[in-house]
């Protein structure tokens, strides 16, 4: 027995067999996609009422959050105003302790320079006292010359 197998045949044998690999891909798929729809379906029957606290309570914490909300809103309006007298006086204070340190800074300048000056002046009595004592020594060994 001979068949012949044309081309047409043969593409259309890998197409019916590609076609039945899809239906069964899709039948599994279809198969799991049940199985997680179960296990969910029994997760919500068996957790049911924490479902419901939970919904419950979380109407109660969107409204505690409001609550907060709009205290903070109040407190940060009430403090804005006093927290832009703080940052004036800060910066007063600032521009302040700025000049302060600048005189202080000349002041402590101008001691340097008279304690620099009255050092000098002490160097140069010492220095006249000395030439003083020698020309007392001078004179006074000049006077005993004459007197032997």
């Amino acid at each position: 027995m001979t068949t012949t197998l044309t081309l047409q045949d043969l593409f259309n044998f890998i197409l019916y067999l590609l076609g039945v690999g899809v239906l069964i891909y899709l039948i599994v798929l279809i198969k799991n996609i049940n199985s997680v729809a179960s296990d969910i379906r029994h997760l919500l029957t068996s957790n049911r009422k924490e479902i419901d606290t939970l919904i419950k309570e979380l109407s109660e914490t969107v409204q505690n959050a409001n609550t907060i909300s709009n205290q903070s809103k109040e407190i940060i309006t009430s403090v804005s105003s006093d927290a832009k007298k703080i940052v004036r006086n800060i910066s007063s204070i600032s521009e302040k302790l700025d000049s302060t340190s600048e005189k202080v800074y000349h002041v402590v300048g101008q001691v340097n320079e008279s304690f620099t000056a009255t050092k000098d002046a002490i160097k140069n009595i010492n220095y006249y006292i000395d030439i003083i004592v020698e020309l007392v020594d001078i004179i006074k060994n000049t006077i005993k010359k004459h007197r032997r």
